[in-house]
């Protein structure tokens, strides 16, 4: 068994009372009572939670307990991950280099605590969504000021990522058969190897463009001279404003040569930057400006937090001049819209090009994305103002080239490339290596820079410094007297080279200015638009949203994690590192996978690597010609979208057969059609790289079969990946190895609770076999006496994120873990399946429920509803279409208080409910019954639906002309307008469900 060695420095106290909040101290945050347990197990014929799993061969499941810790009382847990955060030694630091850091502004904390923004979901229902949606126009609309761009991405993972998706976006809008991305060599060496994985495989082509020796900059030249080197085959080029020595680049002259040459230029710029009296927007580069904007943002929103999440920006242009090149971007946008009753609103726009509609065809596999990050972001940019973040763009430079000037007058030490322009970064060239230099700073309670040796050609040892508005006057001179106490004294001034003025912003950027306590009062009504998973049953399929305990984001929020940088020594990162390692070993023994990744930070990201892993398997073994992956047609669009984006795209050989992409038929009852399956292999069978199951099934039912499916491709030579969307109904029971998986992600942000956020940032472990650990991404961490490290695998197929992933919510995930222990992970999930059979008991007199065939099939931990063919006609003769009467159904359990469940998936026709484990009895009872009077008033008063929804901060939303008329952000001089609430969830949860109905039926 493992045990948790806790050796306390002392008792926290915590800022919160958990006796206060609902859930908070229930065990395994499950707050049904024993009483209303028992009473759900004889409402559906059984008595214990094994019996849940009965249907289910015992050869798959665990044998015995599960190799955990007792779970911790409250108190424990706190005091032992303040004492795991003290291990971090966060120094005096002089680290950017990567990932920038700036100070963390009050406005942060106030909106982290408004837990119908942290807890909320993907506003796929804009009319009670709209404290999320303002939250990301506002981000939209405040990063086209500092950019100058109009389309702004509401957002992707980092900017390592970011960078994948604007070279296939440039391939995708490239005029010619264009492939090939030229790429800066002088990228950050971590973004150039998340690029170079992501496009392994693919049809994206990477060339790269050495900078000058003489200058350590690109020129336009060199630019030149590679496109013609690849005549007719450059999509685009992809550059940095700063490069990885910190010195500006000519962009107006590299965005020229790209424009000359006919190809798009991908700008790599740094927001705070760009404010006032900061560098030229990219919208202003050369004669046009730059095509398509990526860069990092986390460090607008919070700390270093060991790298993660990350915050990718991504833009390209939309005016007059350039109206469709957006519809071929990825990820998420926002626009305004007006609902039906003419009120201003704000709504998702062109999803239609997203995985979860397009599937195969979609512009990026992207689901959960950054959202919550984007959010504080935009408000930190609000609260920051002109002149904030003016302020903090200026004392960056100010304190660098201060910094810098005296130390080039240390003998022995020299400013890298001291002609050329630098912002708030510089190289250091040293007398010894960079290593013992670091080594010597530690001592002196410094993290004095990152280690750069290799970036240059003449190898020497360099050192990168960085300054913010993070560190003060007295800062830089201990850093000054460090360098002396090593060399001696300072004997002069080194000279520096000014920015030109031609690098430089000529104009304000002209952001708006608010009190602190306007914007607390603001997003705090913002909050208010919103549903949480707080507030009560919170139904949505396949998205389990489940109560996120507080303490969890107390102890993401604890100093010696969010201090930490990722590119600190290894030896102050213990603490950190330790969490990594316990991930690996917990999640390991929970899902019965010898290997775990923790690198990926979405689901999404967790199937790509996945298939990236296959793929290097295959390769490995000399079978890279296996070209063909499984997938069932009830898939979630992602895995198709994931497929593609690995390189499986759908298309015919040579010799006229498919590759790519095969679908799996379902047989009636919702599985995998076993007869189909055999077929697909009797076919495919040499070239089939593996599979992609989701289990339990989007139709909330178990795979029976997997095993023998996972024995047939294994035969074949091929691999098995099982999509863990829907871990949460199994962990702790199913023994994943056991059933034949090599690899499957699981949802953070689902089954281990961390918070949605709105769409994200999400988190995506991956768990593998034996026949995939050595190809794992990233590091592994090992332990190693008392210390931990970081190892790379012998085979890994490289990086899918900059740094670390995102570490903060692996703190939220060890917190939930040592609270559960051993018991719990069984417990909670066992009772997100009862929950789930409860509430179907009580509905299926009710509603019919999907696959029709599925009768007396055993559910997990969702199911779908539907109408009857009556109901339908019925409707139907009220004026609505059929097509619309499932959305419309859903939009009315936005007027009782609740968000709807998923509307027309996997059933077109269906509504796909997933409850939980953290619901009473009496919450289950009052979901019910507010289901059977959504089912009475549809069918003795159907035109409810022409008006629904009626409470929500503003009617239904004209969807189709806010995608019409694209309107994605604007100059914003004012806080955007709030419609509040015509009835509150919060007030609508307390009422009692006649009421409502009855409140519904006055407004016909």
């Amino acid at each position: 068994m493992f045990l948790i060695l806790i050796d306390y420095k002392f008792m926290v106290h915590l800022p919160f009372d958990p006796s206060k909040i609902n859930r908070e101290l229930a065990r395994h945050y499950i707050a049904a009572s024993e009483g209303d347990i028992q009473a759900m197990f004889k409402a559906i014929g059984s008595q214990k939670f094994s019996e849940m799993y009965s249907h289910i061969s015992d050869d798959v499941k665990f044998k015995g307990p599960l190799n955990l810790p007792e779970e911790l009382e409250y108190q424990a847990l706190a005091d032992r991950m303040a004492t795991l955060s003290e291990k971090n030694h966060v120094k005096t630091a002089f680290l950017g280099d990567g990932l920038q850091v700036y100070q963390t502004n009050e406005i942060v904390g106030h909106v982290c605590s408004i837990r119908n923004l942290t807890t909320s979901y993907t506003p796929y229902q804009p009319e009670r969504s709209q404290g999320t949606l303002i939250t990301h126009w506002i981000y939209q609309s405040t990063i086209a000021q500092l950019t100058g761009f109009e389309a702004v991405n509401s957002s992707l993972y980092d900017r390592s990522s970011a960078l994948f998706e604007a070279a296939v976006c440039a391939v995708r809008m490239s005029e010619v058969d264009a492939n090939t991305i030229l790429v800066a060599a002088n990228l950050f060496p971590g973004d150039i190897e998340v690029l170079k994985t992501h496009c392994e495989n693919t049809t994206v082509k990477l060339a790269f463009i050495t900078p000058d020796e003489e200058t350590g900059r690109l020129s336009g030249k060199a630019i030149e001279a590679a496109v013609t080197n690849h005549a007719g085959k450059v999509a685009a080029v992809i550059f940095p404003q700063i490069n990885n020595l910190g010195l500006i680049e000519n962009v107006d002259e590299l965005t020229d040569a790209c424009a000359a040459s006919k190809v798009r230029s991908i700008a790599v710029i740094d927001p705070m930057l760009l404010a006032t009296g900061g560098l030229k927007a990219p919208a202003n580069y050369g004669s046009k400006g730059a095509d398509i904007i990526v860069g990092e943002g986390q460090h607008l929103a919070i700390g270093a937090n060991f790298g993660g999440p990350g915050l990718g920006i991504f833009a390209v242009r939309h005016n007059a001049e350039r109206k469709n090149e957006v519809r071929e971007t990825p990820g998420r946008f926002v626009g305004k819209a007006k609902d039906n009753a003419g009120r201003d609103c704000i709504v998702m726009v062109m999803a239609t090009r997203e995985q979860h509609i397009r599937k195969d065809k979609a512009t990026s596999n992207i689901c959960s994305n950054q959202a919550f990050i984007a959010t504080i972001a935009g408000a930190t940019i609000l609260a920051r103002g002109e002149k904030g973040m003016s302020a903090s763009c200026i004392k960056g430079h100010d304190l660098a080239h201060q910094t810098a000037a005296r130390l080039g007058g240390i003998p022995g030490l020299k400013i890298c490339y001291a002609k050329q322009a630098f912002w708030n970064e510089f190289s250091l060239m040293l007398p010894e290596p960079a290593a013992a230099v670091i080594a010597k700073g530690r001592a002196a309670n410094l993290h004095v820079g990152v280690d750069i040796t290799g970036r240059t050609p003449c190898g020497c040892a360099l050192l990168k410094i960085s300054f913010s508005d993070i560190q003060s006057a007295a800062d830089a001179d201990k850093l000054v007297a460090f360098f002396e106490g090593l060399y001696g004294k300072s004997t002069k001034h080194a000279e520096l080279t000014a920015v030109p003025t031609a690098l430089k912003r000529s104009t304000p950027v002209g952001l708006p200015s608010f009190a602190l306590s306007e914007l607390k009062e603001y997003y705090s009504k913002l909050g208010e638009l919103n549903v949480s998973p707080d507030t009560g049953c919170f139904p949505l399929g396949s998205c389990t949203m489940k109560y996120n305990p507080h303490i969890n984001d107390w102890a993401a929020g604890l100093p010696g994690f969010t201090g930490l940088h990722p590119q600190a020594p290894q030896e102050d990162a213990q603490g950190s590192l330790e969490l990594l390692w316990q991930i690996q070993q917990w999640l390991q023994a929970i899902t019965g996978l010898p290997g775990l990744t923790t690198q990926p930070v979405a689901g999404a990201q967790g199937e790509l690597v996945g298939l990236k892993l296959f793929q290097a398997y295959h390769r490995h073994h000399g079978q890279g010609h296996r070209d063909i992956i499984l997938i069932p047609s009830s898939a979630h669009g992602t895995n198709f979208a994931t497929a593609t984006t690995a390189g499986y795209v759908n298309q015919n050989r040579a010799d006229g057969a498919p590759s790519g992409i095969v679908l799996l038929k379902s047989a009636p009852d919702g599985r995998v059609d076993q007869n189909d399956f055999d077929a697909k292999i009797a076919e495919f069978g040499p070239r089939i790289a593996g599979m992609m199951v989701t289990n339990p099934n989007t139709s909330g039912v178990f795979e029976t079969e997997f095993k023998r499916m996972a024995d047939a491709i294994h035969k074949v030579g091929g691999l098995v990946y099982m999509d863990g969307a829907n871990m949460n109904a199994i962990a702790g029971w199913i023994n994943l190895g056991a059933l034949g998986v090599d690899a499957v992600h699981n949802n953070l942000h689902k089954t281990w609770t961390v918070p949605h956020g709105g769409g994200g940032p999400g988190d995506g472990i991956v768990g593998v076999s034996e026949k995939l650990k050595d190809f794992l991404p990233g590091f592994q961490i090992e332990k190693q006496g008392e210390r931990y490290i970081a190892v790379k695998p012998k085979h890994s197929i490289g990086s899918f994120h900059r740094h670390w992933g995102n570490f903060a919510h692996k703190v939220r995930v060890y917190t939930y873990l040592q609270r559960l222990g051993r018991e719990g992970v069984q417990r909670m999930s066992a009772m997100s399946v009862l929950a789930s059979r409860y509430l179907f008991s009580q509905l299926d007199k009710h509603f019919p429920s999907l696959p029709v065939a599925a009768k007396g099939v055993p559910r997990m931990h969702e199911f779908i509803l539907t109408l009857s063919e009556e109901d339908f006609k019925r409707i139907e003769a009220s004026g609505i279409p059929r097509a619309n009467i499932i959305g419309r159904v859903g939009k009315l359990f936005l007027d009782f208080g609740f968000h709807a469940p998923t509307v027309a998936f996997p059933e077109v026709f269906g509504l796909m409910i997933e409850p939980t484990e953290s619901y009473t009895k009496d919450e289950l009872d009052r979901f019910a019954e507010t289901v059977i009077a959504i089912g009475e008033l549809i069918r003795t008063r159907p035109e409810v639906l022409q008006s629904t929804p009626r409470f929500t901060p503003v009617d239904r939303v004209d969807e189709v002309a806010a995608n019409r008329g694209l309107i994605l952000s604007e100059h914003l001089t004012a806080l955007p307008l709030i419609n509040p609430n015509r009835l509150s969830p919060v007030l609508l949860n307390r009422m009692p469900v006649k009421e409502i109905q009855s409140r519904i039926l006055a407004t016909l």
